[in-house]
């Protein structure tokens, strides 16, 4: 059963791949929004305005910003769960071997 349910998602996975492209082919290229910045031909790739550079410093400080938020929670949670699982497997041994003591 595993095995049909991978292999309905990678047909369907096929499918969609290829509605993809040919949605791309028929339309000219002109399906995505891509900003055309300049219409000369010589004109550099790596020319950034000032107000363009400053939104994209802001965007990768907030994205990184974010990024290291998500660890620092993650990391948190992760230690409260061992913890957790330590605290049990302590009491669970002692548990164990005060059952096994004679009163």
């Amino acid at each position: 059963m595993r095995r049909l349910l991978i292999l309905i998602g990678l047909v369907l996975l096929l499918l969609i791949g290829g509605g993809l492209t040919a949605l791309l082919n028929a339309s000219e290229g002109q399906v995505l929004p891509i900003l055309q910045q300049v219409s000369a031909v010589d004109a550099s790739p790596t020319t950034m305005l000032p107000w363009k550079a400053n939104q994209f410093i802001l965007m990768i400080g907030f994205i990184l910003f974010n990024l290291i938020g998500m660890a620092v929670t993650i990391g948190i949670v992760l230690w409260f769960v061992d913890r957790g699982v330590r605290k049990a497997r302590a009491e669970a041994a002692g548990q164990a071997a005060s059952d096994k003591s004679p009163a």
